[in-house]
């Protein structure tokens, strides 16, 4: 029975640290370069955003004391993430996807990186840099505005800021998933977005998890890294149970990951209408079983 979703970014803290060897020195570079920038956020939303917001909502806004200092607090540590998450935004393209892969290496599935065609080496980069930009362009664009736009949420105690996680889920899990599905499935950006919406509930799951880890000040500078890692898990885990749905079809399998197709594979042949309707109802399937 498939784990729970909201499992993984847990799940990708553990298997952080279980891997130093393989995982580590991925991070360690983008890691202190993000420290660098978590340390300013955290000096400037605490030392000047924080007291310049109590005194607004005291003096021009008439709010009490004490619901002044929580409120302007609770802004602070968002505006700090947000920060955080611009910074973390140009570096992502840059190393996400090395944090990926070695996550898959690490949890025993080289299979699904190192079959497939010989692209060449120029093609396979411009592929990477154009679904860098798309991640930097969403996580920019769309992460932190839909973050901004639920930021009042977070004045309504815990139960305001559970939900402004799970709004803000399902963007942070795709753009988690993005590399994913577009060079091991070999998605275009609309499929991908598709099956996104199509699981939007597991994406929810996860994401908010993520997204919540990412709000705590510090600490989140080494969850936004152990994300991808929870991330990578959670799709590990969906390809080894559609290759255990279908063990003597091979055919099913590469046909959902063009990455692992081997030069001896076997392609099913698209002749057929009923054929590949048939094989794309056993992929959804059994990949649908993340959910």
């Amino acid at each position: 029975m498939p784990l729970p979703s909201a499992i993984y970014p847990l799940k990708g803290i553990a298997f952080f640290f279980q891997h130093p060897k393989e995982l580590w020195l991925k991070t360690l570079l983008p890691f202190l370069l993000t420290l660098g920038f978590g340390v300013v956020s955290i000096v400037i939303a605490f030392f000047y955003l924080l007291p310049w917001q109590v005194h607004s909502l005291e003096h021009s806004h008439h709010w009490p004391a004490w619901l002044a200092w929580p409120a302007s607090v609770i802004f602070s540590i968002i505006e700090s993430a947000i920060f955080d998450l611009l910074c973390y935004a140009i570096l992502l393209p840059f190393f996400q996807d090395a944090l990926f892969d070695a996550t898959l290496k690490a949890r025993g599935l080289d299979r699904l990186l190192n079959g497939g065609p010989d692209v060449p080496a120029l093609v396979r980069c411009c592929r990477s840099f154009s679904s860098s930009l798309l991640l930097v362009f969403f996580l920019v664009l769309a992460r932190v505005l839909i973050l901004i736009i639920t930021l009042p949420l977070n004045l309504i105690p815990v139960v305001g800021t559970a939900l402004a996680c799970y709004i803000n889920g399902f963007p942070a899990c795709w753009g988690l998933t993005i590399h994913h599905d577009l060079e091991l499935r070999g998605m275009t950006v609309t499929e991908s977005r598709r099956h996104a919406w199509k699981h939007r509930f597991s994406y929810c799951n996860f994401g908010a998890v993520s997204v919540a880890l990412e709000l705590i000040p510090i600490a989140n500078l080494l969850f936004m890294w152990t994300n991808i890692v929870g991330a990578a898990l959670w799709l590990g885990d969906a390809f080894e149970r559609a290759e255990q749905t279908v063990p003597s079809n091979e055919a099913s399998v590469t046909s959902m990951y063009p990455s692992a197709r081997g030069p001896d594979s076997i392609v099913p042949s698209i002749n057929s209408t009923e054929h590949t309707r048939l094989l794309q109802q056993s992929n959804d399937q059994s990949y649908s079983s993340v959910a």
